[in-house]
């Protein structure tokens, strides 16, 4: 079959073929039209007499009646002709249906009311994978999964009924495979306006539908991944707020003992003359003392770990002297070194910036654990700081603390591994110092936050190098020390080092409310805070303190401060602390607080609070942090600021 052609049900030939049995028929009509009216004509030229209405009624009646038995002849004929088939008044009546079929590029086809198909073109086979002998004459729904027959039968439904329409449509090649056809259907009349089945235009969609169902499909899935990963980041942030209370509890759980154990054996250090005690006792408190402030960083150390791997940490930048913050590094180490008879050198070189913005607070972090780590790992030779500027290609400034050692040294093939947390070096001397293995892991954490790094070079049995880099900025914008000195280096003291200052006498004229719900720590800050003239009422819960609080502010005799700990019963700090502020209180709170979470300062500023301070409090740090608020102090050594 060539394209453009059509096959129609019931015949092998194609529509010209029954075209020319229609013009033999209407030929023979307009012959017998022409024979009728010659006559007439020749009869009334010859006749002017016959034009009586009798006579043209009777020639009329005689030509509409030979004219529709050749139209009833000739149907008959072709109906005869043609068993099975359509007639051909019904092909005259539909051709230009049949026209459509025939020379239309897309699939096309006919069926009559009872859904056979009559007329099909090559695009239709194609589709359905058959030869046009396979398709012509049989019902449409043999090449229609059954499932969607009763659609098929209710569009042909709607067609008897002159209604168009388009619609879906699967069909069924002979291997199986399953096609998806969009059919726009219209009526088809003959030309009496009888419905004799409809005409139909198809579009294989298959490819779309399977595009669609993929489409559909990936975005249940993305859908459902989506589910998952809510599900997933709900579950985490359960976990994380978990964790976080647990942290929390860990941290008020052993930070409060410690306050207690620290205190108590500063106090006996401190107090009385301790010339006169035991040996074996003097040892006793130390090693107590020693061991509370290690456990104490171990502490510091798992939540600054815990605040790195949640993402929480916070720097604050500020102005503060280099060559100050590695002079208080080495002052606060030194008695460690000189317990092992390790000189402890720092070697400021010129030019230095006076002044440098980061944060002081980490930066003196990084070196103590720096420096400390040197101490620990060297038994003999020296421990340096150095201290330098440097000017990268780009021009911009940084500054160098190399902190170097005579100590046991790093194998090479650990020396990144020990900026992991939790990693400890190889070998029995580095495992006889202990160690948790996380200082380095936050000291490179820290650095790389203020724009710095740390590196390391060291050689086993020969020490380490450990180089802390933090930038400086624009050199012409520094203020530069041409002969830097460690001012302040012999201020710099630990708060927990027991040199309290007896030779120096400390008075203090406060009234002040401490809230404190351990008893321990409450009697330990009693006993401090009498013993330097401090007035003192206590309260166990965040409910005493207030009534304690307003009683004093009707009395006319509020307190200078009150020390309020955020975590009590019946009552928490945070609790009473906004109840006295709404009741007009406006005497200064002190937020006391075991936890060293980020947002815990935060969080006791909010809520009312003049100021905060994480326990445990050394007995200097609890009278400094008292005289801020007293009507009168002596003696009282107040901290070195940066």
């Amino acid at each position: 079959m060539i394209n453009g052609s059509a096959y129609v049900a019931g015949s092998d030939e194609c529509v010209p073929r029954q075209l020319s049995w229609r013009r033999i028929i209407w030929s023979a009509a307009l012959i017998w039209t022409c024979l009728v009216a010659a006559l007439m004509l020749g009869t009334a030229l010859a006749d002017p007499g016959f034009t009586s209405p009798v006579a043209v009624s009777s020639l009329g009646l005689i030509w509409i009646a030979v004219f529709a038995g050749i139209l009833f002849v000739g149907r008959r004929f072709c109906e005869s002709s043609r068993p099975g088939g359509v007639s051909l008044f019904d092909a005259l009546d539909v051709q230009a249906g049949e026209q459509c079929v025939i020379f239309a590029d897309a699939a096309m086809a006919m069926v009559d009311q009872k859904g056979r198909l009559r007329t099909v073109n090559e695009h239709f086979c194609r589709i359905l994978g058959r030869t046009p002998g396979e398709v012509l004459g049989k019902p449409a729904w043999d090449f229609i999964p059954p499932e969607d027959h009763e659609t098929f039968r209710r569009q042909l439904r709607r067609r008897r009924r002159g209604i168009s329409g388009a619609y879906e449509l699967r069909v069924v090649r002979p291997d199986g495979e399953i096609r998806v056809l969009l059919a726009a259907v219209h009526p088809v009349y003959d030309r009496f306006g009888k419905n004799v089945g409809g005409l139909g235009l198809l579009s294989d969609i298959t490819e779309k539908k399977r595009a669609e169902t993929a489409v559909r499909e990936h975005a249940d899935y993305l859908e459902k991944v989506n589910r998952e990963l809510e599900a997933a980041r709900a579950e985490a942030e359960r976990a994380l707020a978990v964790r976080d209370q647990f942290l929390a509890n860990v941290t008020h759980e052993l930070r409060t003992p410690l306050t207690a154990i620290l205190g108590y054996a500063e106090t006996l250090l401190v107090e009385g003359d301790i010339t006169k005690a035991p040996p074996v006792r003097l040892g006793a408190i130390q090693t107590i003392l020693r061991n509370g402030q290690y456990l104490l960083q171990i502490i510091n150390d798992l939540l600054d770990i815990a605040r790195i791997e949640a993402g929480e940490w916070v720097t604050e930048l500020k102005p503060f002297s280099p060559a100050r913050v590695a002079a208080d590094v080495l002052s606060l180490l030194r008695v460690k070194a000189d317990d092992k008879g390790l000189p402890l050198l720092l070697e400021l070189r010129p030019p230095l910036p006076r002044l440098i913005r980061s944060d002081p607070f980490r930066v003196r972090q990084i070196l103590i654990n720096l420096v400390g780590n040197a101490v620990k790992f060297t038994n003999t030779g020296s421990v340096r700081l150095i201290v330098k500027a440097v000017t990268s290609d780009e021009g911009d400034c940084r500054l160098e603390f190399d902190v170097i050692d005579t100590g046991i040294g790093i194998p090479s093939d650990q020396l990144e591994r020990v900026f992991e947390p939790f990693y400890q070096v190889v070998g029995s001397a580095a495992r006889r110092c202990g160690g948790t293995g996380l200082g380095l892991a936050i000291s490179r954490h820290l650095a790389r936050r203020l724009g710095g790094d740390i590196s390391v070079v060291s050689e086993v049995g020969l020490g380490s190098s450990f180089r802390l880099t933090l930038p400086a900025g624009n050199p012409s914008e520094l203020e530069w020390d041409t002969s830097p000195t460690p001012d302040g280096e012999a201020t710099a003291t630990s708060e927990w080092s027991g040199g309290s200052g007896a030779e120096r006498p400390v008075r203090l004229t406060a009234r002040v409310l401490l809230a404190e719900d351990a008893p321990d720590t409450r009697r330990l800050f009693v006993h401090i805070l009498e013993s330097v003239g401090v007035e003192l009422e206590t309260a166990e819960n965040g409910a005493e303190a207030v009534r304690a609080a307003l009683h004093a502010m009707r009395e006319a005799r509020p307190f200078d401060c009150v020390l309020m700990d955020m975590q009590m019963p019946e009552m928490d700090g945070y609790q009473a602390v906004r109840v006295l502020r709404e009741s007009g209180y406006n005497s200064p709170i002190i937020a006391l607080t075991a936890n060293a979470e980020p947002g815990d300062r935060s969080r006791c500023l909010q809520a009312g609070c003049d100021g905060f301070a994480a326990k445990p409090l050394s007995k200097d740090a609890l009278i400094r942090l008292v005289s801020k608020y007293a009507s009168d102090c002596r003696g009282v050594r107040c901290p070195a600021s940066l």
